[in-house]
């Protein structure tokens, strides 16, 4: 069985409540312990020094421009599971997936928006404590889970979600949110 078809099957069961629990306290542990500590402790503290890789710009210019992409991080990552949660009836998540599929803001800005949310913020992190190997760290890191979003996740959501998804996909950019004024 493909690897989409198991993910298809994995996102349409019925959770318990001790699933329900690990589904929300896995992701927790996953995207605010094991990739921190991967993404910028142990490039900061460790390869940068072995590396011989000095910390980048000054003080001032990484707080404004780590600002300028955790603020909107955070936001969209806060909306999209607000989205997901009251919309789509699920989470992020493929244990606990969405049983409707969610087209409404901020989906209708991008397909992605938790992605684009997560990526900022990381990239954010990794500009405040000025770690260059922090920052290729977080850049491998948006390759592949990126490319796991195009190549996999979005099967997964057409073979859910049929035709319907097809047509959101193609009138909605993949990652980078096209705003939309008046």
């Amino acid at each position: 069985m493909k690897l989409v078809d198991k993910i298809v099957r994995v996102s349409d069961k019925r959770l318990g409540p001790k699933s329900r629990l690990v589904a929300i306290v896995l992701p927790i542990f996953v995207f605010f312990g094991l990739f921190p500590t991967l993404f910028f402790l142990l490039p900061a503290l460790v390869l940068d020094e072995r590396l011989n890789w000095p910390t980048f710009a000054n003080v001032g210019i990484r707080v404004i421009a780590a600002l300028i992409l955790i603020a909107p991080g955070v936001f969209f990552l806060l909306w999209t599971i607000k989205a997901q949660r009251e919309i789509g009836k699920g989470t992020p998540m493929p244990l606990m997936a969405t049983q409707k599929l969610v087209v409404q803001k901020p989906y209708s800005y991008c397909r992605n928006p938790l992605a684009f949310g997560l990526v900022n913020f990381y990239f954010g992190i990794s500009i405040f404590i000025g770690s260059p190997s922090s920052v290729l760290m977080v850049f491998i890191f948006s390759v592949i889970i990126l490319s796991y979003i195009k190549f996999i996740e979005e099967k997964e959501l057409e073979q859910r979600y049929g035709n319907e998804y097809v047509e959101y996909k193609k009138r909605t950019p993949f990652i980078i949110p096209r705003l939309k004024f008046g």
